[in-house]
Order: C-alpha cells, then structure tokens, then sequence
C-alpha cells in the first residue's frame, strides 16, 4: 500500500496504479490543486461513480491534512429529488463524518457552476464536489472547466466534476475516470463486503490513457486496495437514500 506522498499529489493508496500514473514522472498518484473528471460508466453506476468521488475528496483531504475542512458538494435540485440524498450513516460506514459534507442544491446547471466556481475560490474549503447530470448541461463548456481548473490551482482547493448520464465533453480537467460497480467479497457471516470500483483512466493531462484497476474501499485507513476478481457478490456504496440496485460484472 502507497500512503505516503508527495505535498501536492495524492494516491488511491493501491500501488499499482498509483506507481502507473506517475508515468516519467517522479510523483505517485494525481496532482492536488486540479480538476478532476468522474463519470458512471452506465446510469446503474451513478451511486458508485458519487461514492468514488467522495472518497477521492477524503484521500485529498488527508493528504492536505484539511480534514477539519467541509466536503462542498453541488448539485441541480431537480437531481437532487430524483436521485436521492447522501446517507448519513452510510457515510459513517465508509468512515467519512457526514457533519463535514455541506450541500448545495441550485436551481439549475447554470447556478450550479456559479455555485462551485464560488466555492472553490474558497481556500479553507477542503474540496469540491461539482454533480451535473444530463448528456449537455447548460453552461457546462471547455471555457467553465477552464475556469474552475484555474480557480483550483490558486486556492488549492481540489475539484471533482461527477458527470451521469452523459458522453464525456472537452474539458480542462487534469484527468478523466470512468466508474463502474464491481462485485466485492463477502465478510464474516456472509455480510456484504467493501465497495468495489472498476476504474478506468479515459484522459490524463500528462499523456497517460487505458489505465484500469478492480480498488477495494478499505474504511480503517481511508485508502483503496487492489480487489480480486471474484464472484458476483454486490458492492454497496452505501450513500444513497434510494437504494439503486448495482449493476454487477461476474
């Protein structure tokens, strides 16, 4: 396992894939301070796609040492009654405090980058979740991730854009990931397992692309291991109200 790192990057914490994407460089993982894209796969895979996004926020903070810092998650409104909001203790579950996560539901996809754009200029802010949903959100463009790109480098304040139901766009992020859910082992007394994530690095500023890892969710330290390829027991995220039934790759 890769837990340490250097000051401005952060690791999934599984070293396969935290050694491969740093390329010719000296820097496991990716770059703090950045854009980074997450997409579902499919739109069964939307509750894991949020999870990852969540748990990528929290590996930021602890490299950043800014978890006493909120978690901004911005979302449409409409989504928001569609989807589902984030359970409390399925937040604990995943070892995350769910006092640290601030919401915010706008009116439209429009308020929404008005909304992350505000907030991540906000330096004590931990990091920033941006939710947009639908294939083309209004005012979702090259020249909006531009600016939230360079709002994050100068406040430092880390950005995920969690994109459901939709192509991928151009787009300034540092990176591109596609999510989708992945069976997990069972625990004692056949108790559902750890949430499991098939990831795939579909962009990467520094040239990489194709990259892909089965990551386990460990919550005693808050970091990914790599996940056998086992049977077809389902992963929970376990941080939707609605209970989305999981899409499972045997």
């Amino acid at each position: 396992m890769l837990n340490s790192v250097t000051a401005d990057h952060f690791t999934f914490g599984a070293r396969t894939i935290d050694v491969a994407l740093a390329g010719e460089s000296s820097h496991h993982g990716l770059p703090l301070a950045q854009l980074h894209e997450i997409h579902a796969a499919e739109p069964e895979d939307s509750s894991s796609a949020a999870a990852l996004s969540l748990l990528l926020a929290t590996r930021t903070q602890m490299v950043a040492k800014t978890t006493d810092r909120p978690i901004i998650w911005v979302r449409d409104r409409g989504e928001a009654r569609r989807q589902g909001r984030l359970y409390p203790p399925g937040l604990a579950e995943l070892g995350i405090n769910p006092d640290h996560i601030i919401y915010i539901d706008a009116p439209d996809s429009i308020a929404v980058l008005r909304a992350a754009a505000d907030a991540v200029r906000c330096a004590p802010i931990g990091s920033v979740i941006v939710e947009l949903a639908g294939k083309n959100p209004k005012g979702l463009d090259l020249t909006a991730t531009r600016r939230l790109s360079l709002f994050a480098k100068k406040s430092g304040v880390t950005t995920f854009m969690l994109r459901n139901k939709a192509a991928p766009m151009p787009s300034a992020a540092y990176s591109r990931w596609q999510v989708a859910a992945a069976p997990s082992k069972a625990l004692a007394a056949n108790a559902v397992g750890h949430p499991v994530f098939d990831i795939t690095l579909m962009r990467h500023r520094g040239g990489l692309d194709g990259l892909n890892a089965r990551l386990e969710w460990n919550r005693e330290t808050r970091s990914f291991q790599e996940a056998a390829y086992i049977g077809a027991v389902p992963a929970v995220s376990g941080i939707r109200t609605d209970h989305e039934k999981i899409r499972v790759r045997a």
